[in-house]
């Protein structure tokens, strides 16, 4: 027995398709975003201008020195603070962290407030022994308005 459905069922059906449709999309970028984040992706926002770029890292005198630099930022910013290996249980001894040459020892927060226009000099110094030769780090760089992170490999 064929059953004929009225108009009106068939737009109410497709309509339920198309929204189960948008809700499933909805879902699966939201996903997608957060696997990103929370798999080492830096944070992006539309200041990304003003987020540190990563330098280089070099090795003497017992210490490797990971610099990173802050570039005539667009908006005013303040650096709460840079977090070496987050996810490690372990201190690292004699870390001290530089802003424009200033020393700022560990565990004290790395604070800076930057102006428009204005740059930073980002320079952090781990000792050697600590770390093996080719093995990686973990270093994120927090702010009021901003999150960045990258994956530093020892020389």
């Amino acid at each position: 027995m064929c059953l004929v459905l009225k108009k009106s069922k068939i737009i109410a059906l497709v309509c339920i398709i198309a929204a189960i449709g948008a809700v499933c999309s909805s879902v699966v970028t939201f996903a997608a975003i957060s696997q990103h984040e929370s798999h080492g992706g830096s944070y992006v926002n539309s200041h990304s201008s003003d987020c540190p770029c990563f330098q280089g890292v070099t090795k003497s005198n017992g210490y490797y020195n990971i610099s990173l630099a802050f570039s005539n930022v667009t908006d005013p910013e303040r650096l709460d603070n840079i977090l070496i290996n987050p996810n490690s249980q372990e201190n690292i001894s004699d870390l001290t962290f530089y802003l424009n040459g200033t020393a700022v020892n560990a565990p004290n927060p790395a604070t800076y407030n930057l102006n428009s226009g204005d740059s930073l000099e980002v320079n952090f110094t781990v000792p050697c022994a600590e770390f093996a030769s080719g093995s990686t780090m973990s270093v994120y760089v927090v702010g009021d308005s901003f999150g960045w992170g990258t994956e530093v490999v020892l020389p």
